[in-house]
């Protein structure tokens, strides 16, 4: 079921992500060109994964691919196993 009508919950959590993007998009400093911020936190990770380390190569194929599908098990009432998954 949907929110009614008028409903502002959903914009609540973007002043963060805005507050982000902004900043990301007007930073400057060390050599760092204004707008290029992203770019270069992008390049770190991708150094990390070459460098071997598996959070990058996890982030990395989250980004690309998207998160796998996580298993959920549990036994139902008459002692069956019930395996369920949800994506994303």
């Amino acid at each position: 079921m949907s929110a009614p009508l008028g409903n502002k919950n959903a914009t609540k959590g973007r002043v963060w992500s805005d507050a982000l993007r902004f900043a990301l998009m007007t930073y400057e400093s060390n050599g760092i060109e204004r707008g290029t911020a992203l770019r270069s936190i992008a390049k770190t990770v991708i150094q990390k994964a070459l460098d071997g380390d598996k959070d990058a190569w996890q982030e990395i194929g989250n980004r690309l691919e998207g998160k796998p599908i996580q298993g959920i098990e549990g036994v139902g009432d008459h002692g069956a196993i019930l395996i369920s998954w949800s994506e994303k």
